[in-house]
């Protein structure tokens, strides 16, 4: 590894936080062809704009591995996109870097976070989440719906910001 360790790694704050944001869309443009690869693209775009600056054939080569299918549960997907792009950046750097390992990797990690996902997201907070927020409309409070939002909503804004950070700060090492 050349000049970018594990330690002095650090995705710049303006393309932490684009990539944070813009993962809320990966299910905007859900295709069943590429189903999320389109989102996880436009996600991680940014970031591959850095990476390749001044290469437009690398550029292009990466566009098209990160709209290739994608599907996974969408809160922790940013992941998958932080490791994704320390990937890149490994291979910008170095030449003899497998690039098709950047899709590998992507692909073996759909299916169990997927499944860890979903059990969560789907079978746990949702049910807690519209648990507490239907007691305390049929009280009557106006908490109701706030309540459900937040249960909800919290624990999926920090599962994808921390899953960025992690993803990216650490997926090189986790190879």
């Amino acid at each position: 590894m050349s000049n970018l360790t594990k330690n002095s790694r650090e995705l710049p704050k303006k393309e932490f936080r684009s990539i944070f944001w813009r993962s809320f869309t990966l299910l905007g443009s859900f295709n069943y062809e590429r189903m999320e690869g389109l989102g996880f693209l436009y996600a991680v775009m940014p970031s591959l704009k850095r990476i390749w600056a001044g290469d437009e054939e690398g550029y292009k080569a990466a566009m098209h591995r990160h709209i290739a299918a994608f599907n996974m549960t969408v809160a922790p997907s940013p992941l998958v996109m932080g490791i994704s792009v320390a990937m890149e950046e490994l291979a910008r750097e170095d030449e003899n870097f497998d690039v098709e390992s950047i899709n590998a990797v992507k692909v073996s990690l759909m299916g169990p976070l997927s499944g860890i996902g979903d059990t969560f997201f789907w079978g746990i907070f949702k049910v807690i989440a519209c648990s507490l927020g239907a007691s305390f409309a049929m009280q009557g409070s106006v908490l109701g719906p706030i309540i459900l939002l937040l249960a909800f909503n919290l624990p999926n804004f920090l599962t994808r910001y921390y899953g960025l950070k992690l993803g990216y700060n650490n997926g090189s090492a986790m190879l």
